[in-house]
C-alpha cells in the first residue's frame, strides 16, 4: 500500500499539498488526474522518495521512501515523462542496472522489448523519445517492484504503441502491486485506470471508481440542454457533449449517442462544477438547477 498521512509539501513559500490523506491499495491501476501545476509529478516523486515532504508521513509498503533504503528503492519504479537512458545497449543496461532489483524478470523484459519492437543492439541514447519511453516502461513492468509510478506514459507513443501499452499495463495488474498513472491523455487509458483520483488545489477532490461512475453518470450527445439533468457539457460541432446524472426513476432522456461516463467530461466537471458532480454522485442529480454553461466555462478558465 502507498499511504499519505497529513502530508504537506511546498516549493519555497508556495504550498502544493496541505494535510493530504490518501491510501492507494494494491491490486489497482490508479489514474491520477489534475490540471497543469496541480502537483501530479510531485506526487509521484514524493511517493518515489525523490522529494521529501515538509510535514506528515508517506509509507510505501511499510517503508518511508524518503529514507531511500536499498530495499525500499528496489520495490519502487518511477518512470518520468522524459526518461533518461545511458549511452549503452539494452544488454549492457541489464548487466549494470538489473542487479539493483533482485526481483527483476529478465525474460519478461526481453519479451517486452521484442513486443515493442526495440532493437537490443542499439545504443539507448540513439532511441527516439517514444522508444526511450517504451524502454523505460518495459524496465518498470519487468522490475518486480510493488509500486509502479508512471508519469504521462502515453506521451510520445504512436497509436499502435498506445494500444500495446494498454494491453501490457492490464496484464501487469497484480493483487500485490500498486500502479499509479499520471496522465493528461485520459482517453488513452480510460479503460484500464480504476479508480480515478482528481487532485486540485492541494487536495483530492474526488476518488471515483468505474462502478460508481457507471451507477450515477452517463454521456449523451444533445442538441439542446433544456430540461436535462446536466452535470457538465461542452459544445461540439453538432451540439453538446454532455455528462448527465442518471435519473432516480426509470425513464427516457432525449438525445443520442448514449454511452458510459466520459472521463474527460468527468474531470472537467470536477474542476468547473464540483458541486453538481458531487450531487450527481450521491444520487441527487434530479434536483440539479438549470445548467448554465457560461458559468462553468468561466470557472474552468479561472481554475487554470
Amino acid at each position: 500500500m502507498i499511504a499519505f498521512q497529513s502530508m504537506s509539501f511546498r516549493y519555497g513559500k508556495r504550498p502544493l499539498f496541505e494535510g493530504l490523506d490518501l491510501d492507494l491499495e494494491p491490486g489497482s491501476i490508479f489514474g491520477l488526474l489534475g490540471l497543469n501545476g496541480a502537483g501530479k509529478t510531485s506526487f509521484l516523486k514524493l511517493a518515489a522518495g525523490a522529494l521529501r515532504p515538509q510535514g506528515g508521513e508517506i509509507s510505501v509498503f511499510g517503508r518511508n521512501p524518503s529514507e531511500r533504503s536499498a530495499e525500499g528503492l528496489a520495490d519502487i519504479y518511477f518512470v518520468p515523462e522524459d526518461p533518461w537512458l545511458p549511452p549503452i545497449t539494452s544488454s549492457a543496461w541489464i548487466e549494470r542496472y538489473a542487479s539493483f532489483r533482485p526481483a527483476f524478470d529478465k525474460a519478461r523484459f526481453e519479451k517486452l522489448l521484442d513486443e515493442l519492437a526495440l532493437e537490443d543492439d542499439k545504443v539507448l541514447t540513439k532511441y527516439s523519445y517514444g522508444q526511450r519511453k517504451k524502454f523505460a516502461l518495459a524496465a518498470a513492468l519487468s522490475s518486480g517492484a510493488h509500486a509502479l509510478l508512471l508519469d504521462e506514459p502515453t506521451n510520445g507513443l504512436d497509436i499502435p504503441s498506445k494500444a500495446q501499452l494498454r494491453r501490457i499495463l492490464a496484464e501487469s495488474a497484480d493483487p500485490s502491486r500498486v500502479v499509479v498513472v499520471s496522465t493528461h491523455q485520459v482517453r488513452d487509458l480510460e479503460n484500464i485506470i480504476d479508480p480515478v483520483i482528481i487532485v486540485h488545489g492541494g487536495k483530492v477532490l474526488f476518488r471515483l471508481s468505474s462502478e460508481e461512475l457507471g451507477e450515477r453518470l452517463f454521456t449523451r450527445h444533445l442538441s439542446s440542454l433544456e430540461g436535462q439533468a446536466i452535470v457538465y457539457a461542452e459544445r461540439d460541432a453538432l451540439g453538446w457533449s454532455a455528462l448527465l446524472a442518471k435519473p432516480s426513476a426509470p425513464g427516457s432522456v432525449e438525445g443520442e449517442e448514449t454511452g458510459p461516463a466520459d472521463l474527460e467530461l468527468v474531470f472537467d466537471a470536477a474542476i468547473a462544477a464540483p458541486e453538481r458532480l458531487e450531487a450527481a454522485l450521491r444520487g441527487a442529480g434530479d434536483a440539479l438547477e438549470a445548467y448554465r454553461p457560461e458559468e462553468h466555462e468561466i470557472a474552468k478558465e479561472a481554475s487554470k
